[in-house]
Formats: structure tokens, sequence, C-alpha cells
């Protein structure tokens, strides 16, 4: 039961600092793109992490974004403009 009561409070604090910095970064994008409707699968190659490591694979975009970051900081509105909307990095429909 003490475990209980221990754990419990460390798993919220977990899950919820990583679904804040992902909110964090959707805000972000919004904020260089406003007209932007970002998700996860914007930057990453699956929409949810993988239960073994709790990571996503950075796409092409995000990994673009990912070298305009300093190392150790997060992403900015710079950033994102720096490497531009999401939309550059999508192949263009076949036939068009």
């Amino acid at each position: 039961m003490k475990k209980t009561i221990l754990v419990v409070p460390i798993l919220v604090l977990v899950w919820g600092t990583t679904a804040f910095a992902s909110m964090e970064q959707i805000k972000i994008y919004k904020e260089a793109f406003p007209d932007a409707k970002p998700k996860c699968i914007t930057c990453h190659t699956d929409a949810l992490p993988k239960k073994d490591d709790g990571k996503h694979e950075l796409n092409a975009y995000g990994k673009e974004v990912l070298k305009q970051v300093k190392e150790g900081e997060k992403a900015t509105a710079e950033s994102y403009k720096a490497v531009g909307p999401v939309e550059n990095f999508k192949a263009p429909e076949e036939g068009k």
C-alpha cells in the first residue's frame, strides 16, 4: 500500500511532464505558423511513443528543426521559422 502511494504521484509527474513538453512544442509551432494545426506526427514518425523507450523517432522535418536547436535547449518559434512549415517537407502528390 505504501509503495502505491509513492509510485502513483511519480507516474503522474513523469506522464504530466511528457505531455506538457509536447503541448509546449505545439504552442511554439503555432506561434511560428498561426494558421497551422500541428500534431505529434508533424515532427515524429509515429503519433504515439513506443512503449519500450517512451520516445518518438523524428521524421525529416523534426530532424531539420533539431539541427536549428542549440545543444541542451528546446526548439523555439525561430527554430521552426528557419526550417519553414512542415508542408515544405511533404512529397508532392503524384500526377499533379
